[in-house]
């Protein structure tokens, strides 16, 4: 027993020794264990530090030429704007110049003239200041335009022993009287003088008869236009519509035509209780009045606020590749549901209605709206450069009367290149009168660089504007650079939207 007690004893030494041995190897493997974690971690650690200094590193860069890029746009602009000025002070300063010489010239002239004509008055003053009878118009004489030099004209008629009077300037030529029978004399002195010259006026006893006869066809005129007044005068000639927003001016114009309401009508003729009736009953239409003033209907309409036009179709069509979302069904028979997916053109509703046997009764109105979830892609080439037209600061005005239809006075413009404004005043209490002024404002082209990202996301806001979607969308694009200069902007959309149209 003994022996076997002390067999047990180092049976149970050799056991501890083995467990403690155990033990140990498992701390060192846990030991490694957590070793190689911590390693991990601080290597994760690390490496997240790296990226978190070159994410920061890459956007310090891009606000770096980002400012830069700014401060180059600003420095440029600067540039531009002091170029502009200086350009501006150089025009001045020789607008200036040029106003100063013009200045001196005239008052050269002015002085050259006052000379002529006091050598003029000099040598005249012993002549005659008419002729016989001349003060009633009965002696002959006729009033000459001479293109020259009136100092030179009258040393010549004095040579001549032609007497002359009312001798003037006036626009670069000389005019003077000079009694009939000394017509040809004064002629031959001119062609000597190599001066041209015109018969402007002749006085005398017929020419006193022919004037008294003109005014008795003045007053026969006068007469005449003041009845042909009095009979245009009662007349419409122009109906004006205002208060039409929805309303077209031409359903208006067919309303008030059934009572006889329209331009070139009498005046006695014209209701305006049944022009106002008239419009009263069409759809749309809450109030209404009209009242004549001169020869102008004026038509006000007042609008009712639940009015929406429709156009009317026979059907209605998918305008995208879409899944259908919903359906307003105000008129005609859906084809879809909600849930389906259509095709480009898929017919979507009909106004169609048959009969139990398939044979087309009638077709009504298709007033059906689709709406479907749509997913699209838009693509288009930019230039970051475009030509913009300006205003140079010139300003030119035309005026043009209007009377019955027919334009009096030229509309057209002095630049190749402008901006217009008009505004147009009715003169028609007794005539259709109007009087258009049109303002022309002279444009030059300025070439102007854009922002590449600023131009894709005007594209895109565009595109979203004209999709018009209902509710929540989703876009995305993007910008690479392209060839000659080009930027290509590929544009991603998804989203609810309307996706039928009327045919």
């Amino acid at each position: 027993m003994k022996k076997h007690k002390g067999a047990e004893r180092v049976s149970e030494k050799t056991a501890s020794k083995r467990g403690e041995k155990s033990c140990a190897d498992m701390g060192a493997k846990k030991s490694d264990k957590l070793l190689a974690e911590l390693r991990k971690k601080r290597e994760t650690a690390a490496e997240r530090a790296r990226k978190a200094a070159q994410k920061l590193q890459r956007k310090t860069e891009r606000d770096r030429l980002e400012r830069e890029r700014r401060a180059v746009r600003a420095a440029t602009a600067e540039r531009k704007r002091r170029e502009r000025e200086e350009i501006n002070a150089e025009k001045q300063r020789l607008a200036d110049i040029r106003f100063e010489q013009k200045q001196k010239l005239a008052a050269a002239k002015a002085e050259r003239r006052k000379a002529v004509y006091a050598r003029i008055r000099k040598a005249t003053g012993n002549i005659s200041a008419g002729f016989d009878g001349g003060e009633l118009g009965v002696v002959p004489r006729v009033e000459l335009c001479i293109s020259g030099d009136a100092a030179s004209v009258a040393a010549g008629l004095m040579r001549g022993d032609i007497p002359f009077t009312d001798l003037k300037r006036a626009g670069g030529d000389t005019f003077l009287k000079i009694g009939k029978k000394d017509l040809r004399k004064a002629i031959a002195i001119l062609n000597e003088m190599c001066y041209n010259y015109r018969i402007s006026a002749t006085y005398g006893l017929k020419r006193s008869l022919a004037f008294g006869v003109s005014r008795i066809g003045l007053l026969l005129g006068l007469a005449a236009s003041v009845a042909a007044l009095h009979i245009v005068y009662g007349y419409v000639w122009r109906v004006e519509i205002v208060g039409n927003d929805r309303l077209s001016v031409a359903a208006i114009e067919s309303s008030l035509a059934t009572v006889g309401l329209k331009p070139g009508c009498s005046k006695r003729k014209l209701s305006e209780l049944a022009a106002v009736t008239a419009l009263g009953e069409m759809e749309g239409v809450a109030d209404a009045s009209c009242e004549v003033i001169g020869t102008t209907a004026y038509v006000r309409v007042l609008e009712a606020d639940d009015y929406t036009r429709r156009d009317t179709y026979t059907s209605a069509r998918a305008e995208f590749d879409a899944k259908v979302t919903r359906l307003v069904v105000r008129s005609g028979s859906p084809l879809v549901t909600r849930g389906d997916v259509v095709k480009r053109d898929d017919l979507l509703a009909s106004g169609e209605v048959f009969d139990t046997a398939g044979e087309l009764l009638y077709t009504e109105r298709c007033d059906v709206d689709v709406y479907g979830e749509v997913s699209l892609t838009f693509s288009a080439e930019l230039s970051p450069t475009a030509v913009e037209y300006r205003p140079t600061g010139e300003v030119e005005k035309r005026t043009v009367f209007t009377l019955f239809g027919l334009d009096m006075g030229g509309a057209e413009s002095p630049f190749p290149s402008y901006e217009m404004r008009s505004h147009t005043a009715h003169y028609d209490v007794l005539l259709p009168l109007y009087v258009t002024t049109y303002e022309y404002r002279e444009t030059a082209p300025v070439t102007v660089t854009y922002d590449p990202d600023e131009l894709a996301k005007s594209f895109a806001e565009d595109k979203l504007e004209e999709l018009d979607f209902v509710g929540e969308f989703e876009y995305s694009y993007t910008v690479t650079q392209g060839a000659a200069g080009l930027y290509s902007v590929h544009l991603f959309v998804t989203g609810e939207t309307l996706i039928s149209r009327g045919v």
